[in-house]
């Protein structure tokens, strides 16, 4: 019974990951690394990572991290929405009140609507809930970049 329960315990060690942390040299191996790893099914409602295409104003288009999928198109909105075959790409992404300014290469955090993703419709619309930094956490995920507060006013302006 002794040996028993210590082989057990044995199998278990064996099974649990030994990665805790990975830090990417860039968002695109940082995308790459959950095309190939992480489950980015937007099924069970959880947001996935995304890399940021385009632009315009607080809407943004975003390439979504997909097992089948990690290329990463680049070019101005206009090429990219003339593109015929690209694949796991929202157009309308609009951004979320506490996201930062993003920059083209971006690493962010999609989801969209439940009735869309019930209707194979994922990438018809969505929000960018947060941008992240290439840090991933097998227990806390992507790491968020914090937001930055506005500047304080100077309580002394000079006239």
């Amino acid at each position: 019974m002794h040996l028993t329960r210590n082989r057990a315990r044995d199998r278990t060690r064996l099974v649990l990951p030994t990665m805790t942390q990975r830090i990417f040299e860039s968002n695109a191996h940082a995308f790459e690394f959950a095309c190939e790893h992480l489950d980015c099914s937007l099924r069970n409602g959880q947001p996935v990572l995304g890399i940021v295409l385009a632009l315009q104003g607080r809407m943004c288009s975003v390439k979504i991290a997909h097992r089948d999928d990690k290329t990463i198109p680049s070019g101005t909105l206009s090429e990219l929405l003339s593109c015929t075959d690209l694949l796991n790409v929202c157009f309308s992404a609009m951004l979320a009140e506490k996201v930062p300014q993003l920059h083209v290469g971006d690493l962010v955090l999609y989801t969209t609507m439940p009735e869309l993703v019930a209707a194979n419709k994922p990438t018809v619309a969505g929000t960018i809930i947060a941008k992240v930094m290439p840090r991933y956490n097998t227990k806390g995920g992507w790491q968020v970049e914090a937001v930055q507060p506005p500047a304080a006013p100077d309580p002394n302006p000079s006239n």
